[in-house]
């Protein structure tokens, strides 16, 4: 599964961020959208198990095949499982890891930030999907960001809302940015993004 998993060097003493694709993405894509948000970090990306190619996610789903629970949970333990792998080994503090996600990736990422599966206390969301969490963990500790477009045809802002309520109901400090975009990222975004980061960065 090495082929799946990609880095790309920084600060050791700067927090690791860890990038989690959406469908049809590639690696390096997704690792340059890390640098512009944190040109300082150790970069570290994971790519989905399931399907091939440009149709390669971290779990299935489709309009008329909801997700299967059962494997999402075993999908974010295995990222949960490299990612602290991959920070051991290069000696980043996993403890500090910050989880960015888009699309599919998003999705993956608020399920493992709901169910505490994903170490650090920081994570970037952008235009997540939702997907139900059996057992939610409260966590004053951590903190969300999560993103939404109004005109997006795949991700509602209700539905990135209802991930938003999701998270202050387990005592998560969560921000919404919901901009007049698609699904498509929109330079507001990403520098409302980055400038979140940047504070909890510092």
């Amino acid at each position: 599964m090495s082929e799946l998993i990609e880095t790309m060097p920084g600060a050791n003493t700067a927090p690791p961020l860890l990038l989690l694709q959406g469908t049809g993405g590639t690696s390096r894509e997704i690792l340059e959208f890390g640098r512009r948000l944190a040109p300082q970090s150790p970069l570290l990306t994971i790519a989905g198990r399931q399907g091939v190619g440009a149709q390669r996610q971290y779990y299935t789903q489709t309009a008329s095949s909801p997700a299967q629970p059962a494997q999402v949970d075993q999908e974010t333990r295995w990222v949960a499982a490299q990612a602290r792998r991959v920070c051991r080994e290069n000696h980043w503090d996993v403890s500090q890891l910050v989880t960015v996600g888009y699309s599919n990736g998003a999705a993956l990422g608020a399920y493992g930030i709901r169910t505490g599966l994903l170490p650090g206390r920081v994570a970037l969301l952008f235009h997540p999907l939702w997907l139900d969490v059996a057992q939610p963990v409260t966590d004053a500790r951590r903190e969300v960001w999560l993103s939404a477009g109004q005109r997006d045809p795949l991700v509602s802002v209700a539905t990135v809302q209802k991930i938003a309520t999701a998270c202050q109901n387990l005592k998560i400090a969560t921000t919404l940015e919901v901009t007049g975009g698609t699904h498509h990222l929109t330079p507001h975004e990403v520098m409302a993004a980055y400038r979140w980061l940047a504070e909890r960065l510092d």
